[in-house]
């Protein structure tokens, strides 16, 4: 009679064990879909590019682009996703408060990101930067 029961037991616990397992492994997948808030001097710790360094000159429509060489700012934020895929990517004059419509930054999906050793499990990040041209 005491071995159905120790059996029963057994198997419930080792129910329990692996159910809360999952249920683990689940929270941290959905942590890396959130994006970590960084710098851009701290993005080198979690994403590198995978071909060319991004070019933002590129990117901003080539009538801003010529009349901000040498001397605009600009206040950039963008996503690398799981995927090592940059989006959601916004820029903003810092002089003058102008914002650049989305619609009109080319190219930045094209930019690819290799995970570092350190962020193995492909860390999400949102990347808060100020660049000059």
């Amino acid at each position: 009679m005491h071995q159905p029961l120790k059996l029963a037991y057994g198997f419930f616990a080792a129910l329990l064990i692996l159910t809360s397992m999952g249920c683990a492994n689940q929270d941290i997948s959905h942590l890396n879909k959130t994006p970590l808030q960084l710098s851009g001097s701290e993005m080198a710790r979690f994403w590198v590019t995978k071909d060319t360094l991004i070019s933002w000159q590129q990117i901003l429509p080539q009538s801003t682009a010529e009349t901000a060489q040498g001397k605009s700012s600009y206040r950039v934020s963008f996503v690398i996703n799981t995927s090592g895929e940059m989006q959601q990517v916004s820029m903003e004059n810092t002089s003058d408060g102008t914002k650049i419509p989305e619609d009109e930054l080319t190219g930045a999906s094209e930019y690819q990101f290799h995970p570092t050793a350190q962020n193995i499990n492909r860390q999400a990040v949102m990347i808060n930067t100020v660049i000059t041209l």
